[in-house]
């Protein structure tokens, strides 16, 4: 008698106890991983944010890719070494070349950006 009240008793018990366990587990997981990435996008834009505050431009729609293809088409034959100046040493050379550098680079994003 004690085995069959446990076959009608206990064992849908331990079936359901078990089971709910194992079922909730799934349930928790969504719940952990909705949790996560409403985090990493709410940070992203905090950092969004606090990036066009400070007075940084964001590109949009830019993908690991298209970065590789911008760095894989850098010319790094062709460079010259620039020192930096000391604290001693006069600047203007140094920023003279800077700013050549600087427009140069602008021109070839522009020429990039209007093909």
């Amino acid at each position: 008698m004690s085995r069959l009240k446990f076959v009608r008793v206990g064992l849908p018990f331990f079936a359901i106890v078990l089971g709910s366990a194992y079922g909730l587990h799934f349930f928790q997981q969504v719940r952990f991983d909705f949790r996560k990435i409403k985090q990493e996008d709410d940070n992203l834009e905090l950092l969004r944010s606090d990036l066009t505050r400070s007075g940084l431009r964001l590109r949009e729609g830019v993908t690991v890719e298209s970065v590789y293809k911008e760095v894989a088409e850098l010319d790094t034959d062709n460079w010259e070494n620039i020192r930096g100046p000391r604290d001693t040493e006069d600047l203007t050379d140094y920023n003279l070349i800077k700013k050549q550098q600087q427009e140069a680079s602008r021109k070839v994003r522009e020429l990039k950006s209007n093909v």
